[in-house]
């Protein structure tokens, strides 16, 4: 048996246990935590048992840290963690396999689940590895655990275009008290804050401490939640009671078909597919919204782009009325070295039954795979093609400016992930009224089955919080909803409706986190990973029971 901290005459039960387990039942035990973490998440958001899933790995990384090659050992037991963890938290990426499965095989969504979850995983083994050299056998293992590990999920959320999904600072339910945080430090600063308080529990298990030193991280941990709930709670409580008069009316729409409905290849296909969008947005002689929002590529690409069939155009008009559609599309551009193609979202201005096409915003943040193949001159040759098939995959657009809505306050449009990346809005006299987020859930699998779209709606919902706007947003195959300016939902499609309609909830005054981004969050960094390094003799460090 290898030894851990069986060794030391003052090691506690749960550590004994853990010592007295098999390298590949540690390894196992670190999966499952994983696999707990992700119940801490939409839907579930169960943020206790993500608390017990970091307790458990850092008294598994306790045990590491007694044993040679620690560093090592480190990493493989965060990188299991983070295997667990991805593994059930982006599993419905298999589901984007089988909406193409003549192409690519059903088979192939497995594999490709797991590789993107073991590849998510080094990025837990890199926190875990920075902390065993500066591991202690007292409370300060705490702080380093969770500055290291914040520092690896900040740079996940970065490198290689950044995957910032399921942070931990997400297993908060939007709209309540706690999320209100993310206003201030944004979700990387409370995704800093989540690790500290979700580490100090382990110190329970420390062997030859007082129990005052034991408990005294859970008890300040548990202040810490309840001073961050008072003030959310008083943040809400000062929320506008009423909604100024010239605020619009919203309505968010979905076809209600399957991506595999979407794209039959079928020589009426486009006009099908108008139709369920133009029932769905409702008469515009009885509708009292001012303006429809449908879907990220609402209407597919079979036998011609939306923009160039004017036909098509004029039935768009004559189904808005005099009402303004926001609404993704996919359209090209004719250049000297080929044809460009763009996942967009535009303005369209009925004006009488004519459309009058407004202002257009081109993806900034491309899917890795998924929209487009990366270092593509390399790989053409092996016949690889994006999920998205059409060419070789879009290009990017620029940087998201805000879009002027007649009638309404400039928006800044989000389409698809880019509602996971904080901080792209705009700042000073560039801010948005509002916030348009357009994707297809679709990919993300059902509903009923798969907690991608689940997720990735609580995610977009954060986007409110720290800019302190209303967002309306538009899934298909996912949640369409309104949310006002605290990430609470005004109105959804949850109920199994193809639309929801709301009057656009205000706007307030610019949050820290809007006018000055993730500015606090270094600081609290240095501090956090600075009280690993406080001397062992201050109250941080454990000492004997007397």
């Amino acid at each position: 048996m290898e030894q851990g901290f069986t060794a030391s005459a003052d090691a506690s039960r749960i550590h004994a246990w853990f010592a007295a387990r098999s390298t590949w039942q540690r390894r196992g035990i670190a999966f499952l935590a994983g696999v707990l973490a992700t119940l801490g998440h939409a839907p579930f958001q169960l943020t206790l048992l993500y608390v017990v899933a970091i307790t458990v790995l850092i008294w598994l990384l306790d045990g590491a840290a007694e044993q040679p090659k620690k560093i090592m050992r480190a990493a493989v037991l965060g990188w299991f963690f983070g295997l667990g963890h991805f593994a059930t938290g982006v599993y419905w990426v298999s589901s984007a396999f089988l909406v193409d499965s003549a192409s690519w095989g059903p088979i192939w969504g497995v594999p490709a689940a797991l590789g993107l979850a073991g590849g998510l995983a080094i990025f837990f083994a890199l926190g875990c590895a920075l902390a065993a050299p500066f591991w202690t056998r007292d409370l300060r293992r705490l702080p380093l655990f969770a500055a290291c590990l914040f520092v690896s999920e900040w740079l996940r959320g970065h490198v290689f275009g950044g995957f910032p999904w399921i942070l931990p600072g997400y297993v908060w339910t939007p709209g309540e008290p706690v999320s209100q945080l993310a206003s201030v430090v944004g979700v990387y600063g409370l995704s800093l804050l989540t690790l500290l308080i979700a580490a100090a529990p382990a110190a329970i298990a420390d062997g030859g401490a007082s129990a005052g030193r034991r408990f005294a991280p859970t008890l300040a941990a548990a202040l810490l939640v309840g001073m961050g709930w008072g003030w959310g709670e008083q943040r809400l409580s000062r929320a506008p009671l009423e909604l100024p008069g010239a605020s619009p009316i919203v309505r968010v729409a979905d076809s209600g078909l399957s991506q595999a409905e979407k794209w039959e290849g079928r020589p009426d296909q486009e006009w099908r597919v108008l139709q369920h969008y133009l029932a769905a947005s409702g008469d515009p002689e009885q509708s009292n919204a001012q303006i429809v929002i449908w879907p990220e590529g609402a209407i597919p690409v079979v036998n011609f782009f939306m923009l160039d069939n004017q036909n098509f155009m004029d039935a768009i008009g004559r189904g808005m009325g005099d009402r303004v559609l926001i609404t993704g599309l996919s359209r090209y551009e004719a250049r000297a070295a080929g044809v460009a193609y763009f996942n967009s979202a535009a303005v369209i201005d009925g004006v009488s039954g004519a459309p009058r096409l407004g202002q257009i915003y081109d993806k900034h943040r491309l899917v890795p795979f998924g929209e487009f193949i990366p270092l593509w001159s390399l790989v053409s040759s092996f016949n690889i093609a994006p999920l998205q098939r059409i060419g070789a995959g879009f290009e990017a657009g620029a940087p998201p400016t805000r879009l002027i809505i007649p009638d309404a306050p400039p928006a800044l449009v989000l389409i698809c992930y880019e509602a996971i990346f904080p901080g792209m809005t705009p700042r000073g006299d560039e801010r948005p009224g509002w916030l348009v987020s357009v994707t297809n859930d679709a990919w993300f699998g059902d509903l009923r089955w798969f907690t991608g779209p689940w997720q990735h709606y609580a995610m977009a919902r954060y986007r409110s919080i720290e800019e302190g706007l209303p967002m309306a947003r538009a899934a298909s195959g996912g949640v369409s909803a309104i949310v006002d300016s605290f990430g609470r939902e005004v109105a959804s499609t949850q109920g199994g409706s193809l639309w929801a309609e709301a009057q656009l909830p205000p706007a307030l005054a610019e949050t820290l986190f809007a006018g000055l981004g993730n500015i606090f969050v270094p600081a609290l960094l240095v501090f956090i990973l600075g009280l690993r390094f406080l001397p062992a003799g201050l109250l941080l460090a454990r000492g004997r029971k007397s």
